[in-house]
């Protein structure tokens, strides 16, 4: 074999090489966002109240075997005044990205259904009054 057709044959042995870890990588590429593996630690966001201006809420979330608990703290503004709320927080996680969240005030539970969007970390989704019919909001918060 002369030098010519071993240089074509090495260069041909090349390229093939080439598109093979191209092609390979390209589809190694997840297009789908990747799943969070559990939503626990500290997520803080907007909470919407038809009553109040504006508001703002921290979820401190622990999720064990889709279980969901821990604690909430709430600011709500209405007119230059603010109103401090507290409590806990109950749930389960329903599929990979959707769940039921409780939040458990004094005098309050309001029932929470989040959808997870993994790629930027947020919960969002609606919200309406254990106790009082027709009070109902949204909720919207990003993980720390």
């Amino acid at each position: 074999m002369n030098t010519f057709n071993k240089i074509a044959k090495r260069l041909l042995i090349i390229s093939i090489l080439l598109v093979a870890v191209l092609s390979f990588s390209a589809c190694s590429e997840d297009p789908v966002s990747p799943q969070l593996e559990n939503i626990s630690g500290k997520w803080d966001g907007q909470f919407n109240h038809p009553g109040y201006d504006g508001g703002s809420i921290t979820l401190n979330v622990l999720e064990n075997n889709s279980n969901l608990s821990g604690s909430f703290v709430m600011r709500l503004v209405k007119s230059n005044r603010v109103s401090n709320f507290g409590g806990s927080i109950t749930g389960a996680k329903v599929t990979n990205n959707e769940y039921n969240l409780n939040l458990n005030g004094t005098n309050f539970t309001f029932i929470c259904d989040l959808n997870l969007n993994s790629k930027e970390l947020m919960l969002s989704g609606n919200w309406e009054s254990e106790q009082q019919n027709g009070i109902s909001g949204t909720i919207s918060v990003q993980k720390d």
